[in-house]
């Protein structure tokens, strides 16, 4: 009997074998698999260190000429976007750089700024683009993404590491360049996810765009050829603006007199080109950034001695700027003490307006009923994939 039984069993694992085999030939004989081209694995990353949480973002923007209302979208809503990132509650820090690209025999094939914590040198590059060229539908996005994959400078560090490409067309198939699906399978591997956003409705583009964003673990989005971006102007947006202003009239440069030269022509021609150039809605955002980031400024003595770097007698008198190399020392400490507060109350009358700004943006938010725009799609995809990187 048991001889019986155990016949029986040895048949019906026999049989059970043969029908899973059956069922592997039968899925490889009608999904054909995926040859992608390979990329080297090597990359530019910096070994820049990183404290506590942080995200590092890569937008892979189209630039051809149809992309000219979501490059103005882009402008108005950074700031914003990158605010909203740095008060949550872990008050994480933030570096941004960005890919633009077009197409061969345009202006540029791409253009590549760096992920970086000097959240003004990038804006100031953002401001600099403008749409134009293309043409043709396909655009280079295999180079460009492959870029921003390769040489927009992660670090190595345990950032969040995240790449919004966005555009409105489908890849050049150029020899020699990797396939997107290539490219994005090198960006998972090193922990950098990958979201698409689609500016209008062509269904090649939307395919590509779906497959990018489920090889990259990201999400992928559809929206308005012209972004979809709402700008909504409150009351608060100019005194904010003009706080912002007067915040950046406290910088102070230090260190040898080329570098203070240099730092403080820097500092003059961005907060020139933000007050003439930027939307009030984006200068108001900006002005928002400058009391939240504890790295506002690029080589600033007052934020250095605030984030406590640096004393005011540790430094040469020969690094300070003239007017206070000519004072006394007990003088000089008074002047800077002096710029602390007033970058304190400065500060803190920019946190009490935009927390009411905030409020009106919000009312009249839900009384549009407006949604779906390139700032939205950003907000969705930062919200799930930094908490999942335990940024809350």
């Amino acid at each position: 009997m048991e001889h019986k039984f155990f016949k029986v069993a040895i048949l019906l694992l026999a049989f059970v074998v043969g029908v899973a085999f059956a069922g592997i030939s039968y899925i490889n004989r009608e999904i054909p698999r995926v040859e992608v081209e390979e990329i080297h694995e090597a990359g530019p990353e910096t070994n820049e260190p990183t404290q506590g949480k942080t995200l590092e973002m890569v937008f892979v923007l189209d630039t051809t000429g149809s992309m000219g209302g979501l490059l103005d979208g882009a402008k108005q809503k950074i700031w914003s976007i990158v605010n909203e990132v740095m008060q949550k509650q872990s008050k994480p820090d933030v570096r941004v750089g960005f890919v633009a690209y077009r197409d061969r025999n345009d202006e540029y094939v791409t253009q590549i700024v760096p992920i970086s914590s000097d959240l003004d040198a990038v804006y100031s590059k953002l401001m600099d683009l403008e749409a134009g060229g293309g043409g043709d539908t396909p655009e280079s996005v295999r180079k460009a993404l492959a870029e921003g994959v390769e040489k927009a400078g992660w670090s190595k560090s345990g950032a969040a590491k995240i790449i919004f490409l966005v555009g409105d067309a489908p890849p050049q198939n150029y020899s020699g360049e990797p396939d997107v699906l290539a490219t994005t399978t090198v960006a998972v591997r090193r922990n950098i996810v990958v979201n698409t956003i689609q500016c209008g409705d062509d269904h090649e583009t939307r395919s590509i765009w779906q497959q990018v964003a489920r090889a990259g673990q990201g999400k992928y989005f559809a929206i308005a050829q012209n972004g979809g971006v709402e700008e909504i102007n409150t009351p608060f947006d100019s005194r904010i603006a003009e706080l912002g202003q007067k915040l950046g009239g406290t910088f102070i440069a230090y260190g040898a007199p080329t570098r203070r030269a240099d730092l403080s022509m820097a500092a003059a021609e961005t907060e020139s080109k933000m007050a003439n150039a930027a939307s009030n809605t984006a200068r108001a955002d900006r002005a928002l950034n400058k009391a939240v980031n504890k790295d506002a400024y690029n080589g600033d003595l007052i934020q250095d001695m605030e984030r406590g770097r640096i004393k005011l007698d540790e430094v040469k008198a020969e690094d300070l700027p003239d007017d206070l190399q000519r004072v006394s020392p007990a003088e000089r400490q008074r002047q800077v003490d002096a710029r602390i507060a007033e970058r304190k109350k400065i500060r803190q009358e920019i946190l009490e307006l935009s927390k009411q700004r905030e409020a009106f943006l919000r009312a009249e938010g839900t009384r549009s009923g407006r949604s779906g725009g390139f700032d939205s799609a950003v907000r969705a995809a930062l919200a799930d994939q930094l908490a999942r990187r335990g940024i809350e």
